[in-house]
């Protein structure tokens, strides 16, 4: 009798992209499809997942701090476009039926403080109010628009695309931006910031990077996907969230999953891998662990972002020296580093700043600071004596300043083995006020795991230190109550390199999307996730590339929700 492998699939990455590849697999129709043979030879499909940390969850992270455990944190991704992204949007609302709210983001009474002066979001659309020097027909359009500095972007972009806003409406935008040309050249092998240059003043510019609130929406990647990336962040677009937190929808995954059969190694880090044959001659894959372990499958799924990959042995059919191919092709995305902090303070002095909810924005290094909501139906205000949360939310640049107050400190590690540790000084971390002990609700099955994700990532004194007195001087305060807890995340970090990924200039997505899902052709290493996707910064993009995987290169049905 033919020996089997230890596993049919080993999937290797336990964000969302991964654990919905593996529920996928356990639960979907096999007959007709790569998987069909596998099954028959074992009796039941064999699928392993295997992750470096303890959690399930990647770049999805859910939290409570112990001071108000009724109320979610987001400190990774946060929410999803609906109904544009239709596979996040099936998923949640069809398929787990995970109840959500709507996402408040922009309000007219917040705070714009750009260059040392206090302004109000609603003051943003006034050129006269604004502390730059914009062209005059920059100026006027504002004024016969009442749009914000933001909105200077996609008022360039349509000027250089003229037919853009049809597409937009018409729910068309991908197909009209892959037939533009400027200059001769498709959009795609142009620069945003370049082609921006065209229609936009150097202040006009500093404008609209700093109130569009992400640098890298201004930034020179790709000028086709980011184009497609600015207008997920228009005014009008449809925000929402996971009531009881964003990670749940991977939880909730993995507990289908594994009572599908699905297994789970958890603190399982991989080192590399190659083909192997196997014993019934077909050609399959040698997993090795940094343990010193080895397991052998028929096929692997990569469900990891660029910098997770470069760290593992360049050995192998794809990992190898000799494929020069895979190496650019990996290399054709930047990761964007990504900065959150949440800070708990004893009461919500803001609000004596005329602010309560939604987004403030500044072009200083906190960048973006969301008024949290209370509980986790996403509506209630906290009352003004109450305990509340403001989150901080950076990119790009911003990033490498809160990392010289970080300081890498070994607590924020402990998940990771020791050759992906630093060492050396560190800032002393932040000591939290004491909370009252609470018990936990019965009621709440991820109550424990929001509160451990909450205490794993404690910031330092130095960096809550600084973030407090940026938020004093643009809420226009000389003093305000001092936090009593803290939590963040910077997702530059490895193993994770970035917490988005964007396509590098000179590279057509649409054919690079279905190439990386399968590197080698005839090969069985598969990749998905955000990175490689043409739904890049979202959930949406990691479930793209598996259904990629899933239904293009493995024969598995699509799911029934995804027919509407």
């Amino acid at each position: 009798m033919v020996a089997l492998p230890d596993i049919d699939v080993a999937i290797v990455g336990g964000g969302v992209g991964g654990i919905y590849t593996g529920w996928r697999m356990l639960t979907s129709r096999l007959s007709g499809s790569g998987l069909a043979g596998w099954e028959a030879a074992r009796g039941k499909l064999k699928v392993s997942l295997f992750e470096g940390s303890d959690r399930i969850g990647g770049r999805l992270l859910s939290a409570r701090s112990p001071h108000m455990p009724d109320t979610t944190a987001e400190v990774g991704g946060m929410r999803y476009v609906a109904p544009a992204q239709t596979l996040v949007t099936g998923l949640v609302e069809c398929v787990l039926k995970l109840p959500y709210h709507t996402q408040v983001v922009d309000l007219p009474g917040n705070i714009a403080f750009l260059r040392g002066r206090v302004l109000r979001t609603s003051d943003l659309g006034n050129a006269a109010a604004l502390p730059y020097w914009l062209d005059p027909a920059e100026a006027a359009w504002m004024a016969a628009t009442g749009g914000s500095p933001a909105s200077l972007i996609g008022r360039a972009l349509t000027r250089l695309m003229p037919d853009l806003m049809i597409h937009l409406n018409a729910g068309t935008l991908r197909q009209y931006l892959d037939t533009v040309e400027i200059d001769g050249l498709p959009l795609w092998q142009h620069g945003l910031w370049n082609i921006l240059a065209k229609h936009l003043s150097a202040d006009g510019y500093a404008a609209a990077r700093a109130t569009v609130g992400y640098d890298c929406l201004g930034g020179n990647t790709n000028a086709l996907d980011l184009t497609s990336e600015y207008f997920d962040f228009t005014p009008g677009v449809s925000y929402r969230m996971v009531n009881g937190g964003y990670e749940t929808v991977p939880w909730e995954l993995q507990r289908r999953y594994q009572a599908a059969g699905g297994e789970i190694q958890f603190n399982h880090w991989l080192a590399g891998f190659s083909g192997t044959t196997l014993e019934d001659g077909s050609e399959g894959i040698t997993l090795r662990f940094q343990d010193a372990t080895t397991k052998t499958a028929r096929a692997i799924v990569l469900a990891m972002p660029r910098r997770s990959i470069e760290l593992l042995d360049p050995v192998g059919e794809v990992l190898g020296p000799a494929n020069v191919q895979f190496r650019q092709d990996l290399a054709s995305v930047s990761p964007i580093p990504l900065f959150k902090c949440f800070l708990l303070y004893p009461n919500c002095w803001w609000q004596d700043s005329g602010v309560s909810s939604g987004r403030s924005l500044t072009d200083m290094p906190i960048r973006q600071c969301y008024y949290w909501p209370a509980g986790n139906e996403g509506a209630t205000i906290p009352k003004r004596d109450a305990p509340g949360l403001v989150m901080v939310y950076d990119d790009l640049l911003n990033v490498s300043f809160w990392e010289g107050l970080d300081k890498r400190a070994e607590v924020h590690k402990a998940g990771l083995p020791l050759h992906l540790r630093s060492h050396g000084h560190h800032w002393p971390m932040f000591e939290p006020s004491k909370p009252e002990m609470m018990a936990e609700s019965p009621d709440d099955p991820f109550a424990k795991r929001l509160t451990d994700n909450w205490n794993q990532h404690p910031a330092t004194r130095q960096m809550v230190n600084e973030l407090h007195r940026e938020l004093m001087q643009m809420h226009g305060k000389d003093s305000a109550p001092y936090p009593i807890d803290a939590a963040y995340m910077d997702w530059s970090r490895d193993p994770f390199g970035g917490g988005v990924h964007l396509w590098n200039v000179n590279v057509q997505s649409d054919v690079m999307l279905t190439r990386m899902t399968q590197p080698v052709e005839n090969f069985p290493c598969y990749i998905c996730g955000e990175a490689y996707s043409t739904n890049q910064t979202w959930a949406e993009g990691a479930l793209q590339t598996a259904e990629i995987v899933l239904q293009q290169r493995l024969g598995l049905p699509k799911g029934e929700w995804q027919d509407g």
